[in-house]
């Protein structure tokens, strides 16, 4: 899966809607309004963050989708599983890290691509950690 575009956080703006609670718990009312800020719940460090819309079909088994544009946290560090943007020899790929025996693997979440190992003469950075995917429904 590539990275079509980037985009960063503006930390001006915010995305504030009504939040509806559908309840027969009766600590809540039924259907009560609340206010929800979707910038502070999925981006609290705005600057940390970045924008990228994918195109492909790699990462479709983790629920990534070719036009779906995913929210990553440029200052978090890559763990063992976790889904990545990757600079690969000069382009940017959406990809699952992983280090099996002391070698680095980059896998797809779809059976019809292989895992790329990492050479250690190619470019190779983690650009960011992917925390949220936003697609249509």
């Amino acid at each position: 899966m590539k990275v079509k575009k980037i985009v960063e956080l503006k930390t001006e703006y915010s995305f504030e809607s009504n939040f509806y609670i559908a309840s027969k718990n009766k600590k809540h009312k039924k259907n009560e309004v609340y206010k929800l800020d979707l910038n502070s719940l999925l981006t609290p460090k705005p600057e940390d963050y970045f924008l990228v819309k994918v195109s492909g079909e790699s990462m479709i088994n983790e629920g990534i989708y070719d036009g779906d544009i995913l929210i990553v946290n440029r200052k978090e560090q890559a763990k063992n599983g976790s889904v990545v943007i990757a600079a690969l020899n000069g382009e940017l790929a959406v990809k699952t890290y992983r280090i099996i025996d002391g070698i680095t693997y980059l896998f797809s979440a779809n059976e019809k691509f292989l895992p790329i190992e990492i050479k250690p003469y190619w470019e190779f950075q983690i650009q960011g950690i992917v925390k949220h995917v936003i697609h249509n429904i």
